[in-house]
């Protein structure tokens, strides 16, 4: 998965220098996420007793007790000058912890703690990130519908939600399928469409692209199943397959499509009448078929390889040799055709 803070809006400073009246003292927030591109503070003129006790939160050694230290900052002074930039150091503190249910634990404190304007606005893509990270689906999407509200084309957490709503469907919560869906359709329209944010790398944007575009249009058609839509499924795990995606699901379900399909057109043949329109119905079943076949193929190709899919993969293998010899007459020319749709290990 994409590091958290691609993306990110709103890098915080590095540090703060206060000054007190005729003596100075000086505040080091080491630790927090630098923005090149952000103007550098100017020095704050505080009193040098609030200045110590800003001191004391940067110099706090974990985020418990630069929390701690906030806390007891704010009670004292409330209304300080230094204020924002605190809060900017701490956000920076709770946002880099790793577990995600440390992380939601320190950030809830830190909302109890910062209640002014602007504030909770520091720590919420963090917390969202952590709620994502932890598979706590109800606060993912209560907090993801809120920040896309503010933040309606950040692409990531659309791609991340509509992951959320498919791994729910699939341990049997469809609660959030529609939601995930639409996040989905949504982040793969602005990965078409090129949207790269404000201010990302263009390499990493175009490296972003070309992992997660084929995998957003895999969860699409995951959840378009979850919801009895067919031919979205199909639609996006075409679109998937297209842009050589690496994940087998992709074409197992396709193949799954396919073969229905066939199966389906070769029934309706059987039993119709011999004349011209069942010798135009024969057509279409051959035709069907080479789809199949080249369908899977396709998922031989990829699956042959993983151990999770070893017996799909023989059982697809069984009868795409069938198939072939059945059109072509012989299975020559089979493993080619096979290996055609190998994909790069880097994919």
């Amino acid at each position: 998965m994409m590091c958290r803070t691609f993306l990110r809006a709103g890098a915080l400073a590095a540090c703060v220098a206060l000054m007190g009246g005729a003596a100075s003292a000086s505040v080091s927030f080491a630790g927090a996420r630098d923005n090149q591109d952000k103007p550098k503070q100017e020095k704050l003129k505080v009193p040098e007793a609030e200045a110590k006790a800003a001191n004391k939160v940067g110099e706090a050694p974990d985020p418990a007790a630069k929390l701690q230290a906030a806390a007891e900052f704010l009670k004292k002074y409330p209304k300080s000058a230094a204020r924002p930039q605190i809060a900017e150091h701490v956000a920076a503190q709770v946002g880099g912890v790793e577990d995600a249910e440390q992380r939601i634990k320190f950030a809830e404190s830190y909302l109890a703690t910062f209640t002014g304007p602007g504030e909770a606005d520091l720590i919420t893509r963090d917390l969202l990130d952590a709620f994502i990270s932890a598979s706590r689906e109800a606060d993912a999407f209560r907090l993801g519908n809120e920040w896309l509200k503010q933040n309606p084309e950040d692409v990531d957490i659309m791609r991340r939600l509509a992951i959320v709503a498919s791994n729910a469907a699939i341990k049997g919560n469809n609660a959030y399928v529609a939601q995930g869906q639409q996040y989905g359709v949504k982040a793969a329209e602005l990965l078409e469409a090129d949207k790269k944010p404000d201010g990302t790398d263009d390499a990493k944007w175009a490296e972003y692209k070309t992992r997660w575009l084929p995998a957003t249009y895999r969860e699409v058609g995951v959840l378009a199943m979850r919801a009895n839509d067919k031919a979205a499924a199909k639609t996006n795990m075409e679109k998937a397959a297209a842009l050589k995606s690496s994940d087998p699901v992709v074409y197992l379900v396709l193949s799954d499509f396919a073969n229905d399909e066939y199966n389906q057109l070769a029934k309706q043949y059987q039993e119709m009448p011999a004349g011209a329109e069942k010798n135009a119905q024969l057509k279409k079943v051959q035709e069907t078929l080479d789809r199949v076949i080249e369908v899977y193929a396709q998922t031989v190709a990829v699956t042959q390889a993983n151990a999770q899919y070893t017996q799909a993969s023989q059982q697809i293998r069984q009868d795409l040799e069938g198939y072939y010899k059945y059109r072509r007459g012989s299975t020559q020319g089979l493993q080619e055709l096979i290996d055609k749709y190998k994909i790069p290990a880097s994919q």
